[in-house]
Formats: structure tokens, C-alpha cells, sequence
């Protein structure tokens, strides 16, 4: 199944297997991003409505504190809903 995606405005479809910076990107939809590896955190999103499942990636670019408030990674997050979030800007 193929969930509604809307990140900071931008709509975008995004199935249960595929994390959100790899839906984004196909249907260009930019999210900005460096190693799509869960690792530097430039993906970094906060959602607000929905449910999802967050894969492996560093706590040095996601804390658990960061977690608990509903911080994401795109590159290391699969949705289970729709989702509305917010790019987080640094």
C-alpha cells in the first residue's frame, strides 16, 4: 500500500518498503540530504500525524530525546499511515 507523504507542503506517495528520502527523490520532491545512510542527519524531519517505523541510523544524528519528539530520519524512515512532517532547517 502506498501512504500520502506531505513533508513542509510537499506531497508525495511513499510505499510500507521504501523509506521517505527514496520516494521523495523519485517523484522529485527534495529533501535535503548528505549520506542517505542514517548517519549525518541532514534529512532530518519532525513529524507530526501518523505512524512509522525508523530503521538503524547514528544517535549522533538522531538522539533518543529526538526520537521521543518525533524527530525522524527520511532516509532511515518507513511509513505505516499518512504522514505530516516538518523539514527541520539548521
Amino acid at each position: 500500500m502506498a501512504y500520502q507523504i506531505n513533508i513542509g507542503g510537499e506531497v508525495f506517495s511513499c510505499g510500507e518498503n521504501v523509506d521517505l528520502l527514496k520516494a521523495a527523490k523519485s517523484q522529485q520532491v527534495k529533501i535535503p540530504y548528505g549520506c542517505a545512510n542514517g548517519g549525518c542527519g541532514m534529512c532530518k524531519v519532525k513529524i507530526k500525524e501518523g505512524e512509522y517505523k525508523i530503521g538503524l541510523c547514528s544517535k549522533g544524528a538522531l538522539s533518543d530525546e529526538e526520537r521521543q519528539q518525533g524527530y525522524v530520519l527520511a532516509c532511515k524512515t518507513y511509513p505505516l499511515s499518512h504522514l505530516i512532517g516538518e523539514l527541520v532547517e539548521y
